[in-house]
């Protein structure tokens, strides 16, 4: 009897017990903001290395735009025959090519740049998104920690309460062995034995305690001889 009055008490206890290990699981703020701050950081460096492609797909577009000038010119010079000499003509087109070369270089370049900046953007896009939704996570976190939080007060009260009331009406000897034994196994002091096995550790029980448990009225407590914890035989099984 007084055994199955600590073994229910338990069980409640087990579900108080349940959220305040859910409320040190759930407490990753810590992890979730050094994550965001690497990520930031990760951004930072990512429009620096953009405002540089930036810095030269300007200075890139800047030379285009002289070199096709240029170009155009020499060209045009060609093209109206307003060369004077066959030695004129010949620095001309050589001229032309090399502008024509450095142009399709020019090109070559502003594309990569292109490139560059617009695969810094989708990071940073995606990296962005990243810290919005670890922030959706953060604030998820803290409104279920403040609900657990005061569920968990307003459970520990009545558990205590609870426990007082026990102590009232279970002998004293048992309350202090329950005690006692709950300092080494503070997270289940009683556990059941099925069919003559301690659910515990699994040790077989011997026939003596097996008996004296399925007939006896938990008036009194009997440990495991191998994990020392208190046997308790469900009524449901007797």
């Amino acid at each position: 009897m007084y055994i199955k009055m600590l073994w229910d008490f338990e069980q409640k206890e087990k579900k108080v017990k349940n959220k305040e290990h859910r409320i040190e699981e759930i407490g990753t703020e810590v992890q979730i903001f050094n994550e965001i701050n690497r990520i930031e950081d990760e951004i930072k460096e990512i429009k620096s290395a953009k405002d540089g492609f930036l810095k030269r797909k300007k200075e890139i577009e800047i030379e285009l735009e002289e070199n096709e000038s240029q170009l155009e010119h020499v060209a045009s010079l060609i093209k109206e025959n307003k060369l004077k000499t066959s030695k004129e003509l010949k620095t001309a087109k050589k001229t032309e090519e090399s502008l024509t070369t450095k142009q399709n270089e020019l090109k070559k370049n502003l594309e990569f740049m292109t490139n560059e900046i617009r695969e810094k953007d989708e990071f940073i896009e995606e990296y962005s998104k990243k810290i919005e939704k670890m922030n959706e996570t953060i604030a998820e976190i803290k409104k279920e920690r403040k609900k657990l939080e005061k569920e968990l007060k307003s459970e520990t009260k009545i558990l205590n309460e609870e426990f007082a009331k026990l102590k009232e009406v279970i002998p004293q000897i048992i309350v202090q062995g329950y005690e006692m034994i709950k300092e080494n196994y503070p997270e289940e002091t009683i556990t059941t034995t099925d069919h003559g096995f301690c659910k515990n550790c699994g040790v077989q029980l011997p026939l003596e305690i097996a008996e004296e448990l399925k007939k006896g009225e938990g008036a009194k407590i009997i440990q495991c001889e191998v994990c020392g914890k208190i046997l308790y035989y469900p009524e449901e099984l007797k």
